[in-house]
C-alpha cells in the first residue's frame, strides 16, 4: 500500500489524561445520540463540551470533541461509554456529582445509571521508532467534494493512497485538538480494508469504512475520528496480537 507523509514542527510528548466511564445499561449503537442528548439535558446544555453545539451562534463548534460517547462491547453486550478527554475530565463532575443519575434515553422510561467499570489514566502520546497497528471502525472519511473524487479513482492503490491521506489530517487534527505537537513526520498504511458499508449519518447516506492501519503514533484506545466521533464514529482500538497471550501489537 501507499504511505502517507505528514510533518508538524516543534516536538514534544504529551501526556494525555482519558475518564472512561462504562454504565451498566444495555445500549443499541443507534441510541448513542440520544445517550449524548440525555446526559446534556442531564448536565444542563450551557455546558456545551457535553454537546458541541455553540450557544451563542445556534451553529456548531468545529473543534475536536473531548467528550465523546461510545458502545463498550463485550460479547454480545453492549454499553453506553462516556469518553472524557483532558480538561473534560474536569467537566465530568456537572454529572457526577448530582445526587441522581436517572436518564430517559429516547423513549424508554427514565432509569438510574449505574457504573460498570470506570478507567481513569495517563496515555503517553509519542512517536515511536516502529509502527503501532490499528483497527478503525465505521469511520466517515469523505465529504460529497472528496467523494466524487475517491469515486472517480480507477485504480485500488489510488483509492488507498487518497484514504489514508484522509486517515493522516483526522489524525493530525486529533493532535491539534488536544493540544499535542507531533515531533516530525510520519507514515499512515493501511493494512486491510474490511468493510466499507453505506450508512445512515444526520438523514444523509455516507460511506463509512471498517480498516485496519498502521502508524508510530502511540494513541490510546476509543478515540474517535472523522465525522461523528462524538457519537461512536470512526471508533480507534489497539490491534490484539492473538499469538502472544492476547497481547496488543
Amino acid at each position: 500500500m501507499n504511505t502517507v507523509l505528514t510533518r508538524i514542527a516543534s516536538p514534544v510528548m504529551k501526556n494525555l489524561r482519558l475518564l472512561a466511564v462504562t454504565f451498566d445499561t444495555p445500549i443499541a449503537p443507534w441510541e448513542i445520540k440520544q445517550f449524548r442528548g440525555a446526559i446534556a439535558h442531564k448536565v444542563g446544555l450551557e455546558h456545551d463540551w457535553f454537546h458541541n453545539h455553540n450557544n451563542e451562534s445556534g451553529g456548531f463548534h468545529y473543534r475536536y470533541p473531548l467528550i465523546q460517547y461510545k458502545v463498550a462491547t463485550r460479547g454480545r453486550e453492549m454499553r453506553p461509554m462516556l469518553l472524557c478527554i483532558n480538561d473534560c475530565v474536569e467537566e465530568a463532575h456537572h454529572f457526577f456529582g448530582m445526587p441522581d443519575w436517572s436518564l430517559r434515553i429516547g423513549d424508554r422510561d427514565a432509569a438510574p445509571l449505574r457504573i460498570f467499570q470506570l478507567d481513569l489514566r495517563e496515555h503517553a502520546l509519542d512517536l515511536k521508532p516502529a509502527a503501532a497497528a490499528y483497527c478503525i471502525h465505521k469511520w466517515q472519511p469523505l465529504n460529497p467534494d472528496n467523494f466524487r473524487e475517491w469515486q472517480s479513482m480507477r485504480r485500488l492503490s489510488d483509492r488507498y493512497a487518497f484514504l489514508e491521506r484522509l486517515l493522516a489530517s483526522h489524525l493530525l487534527a486529533f493532535a491539534q485538538g488536544v493540544g499535542w505537537q507531533i515531533p516530525e513526520r510520519f507514515e499512515v498504511r493501511i493494512t486491510n480494508l474490511i468493510k466499507e458499508e453505506w450508512i445512515t449519518f444526520k438523514g444523509i447516506k455516507v460511506l463509512a469504512f471498517n480498516l485496519e492501519f498502521e502508524c508510530p503514533l502511540q494513541l490510546p484506545d476509543y478515540i474517535g475520528l472523522g465525522k461523528g466521533s462524538s457519537i461512536g464514529w470512526g471508533v480507534v482500538r489497539r490491534k490484539i496480537n492473538k499469538k502472544f497471550n492476547g497481547k496488543k501489537d
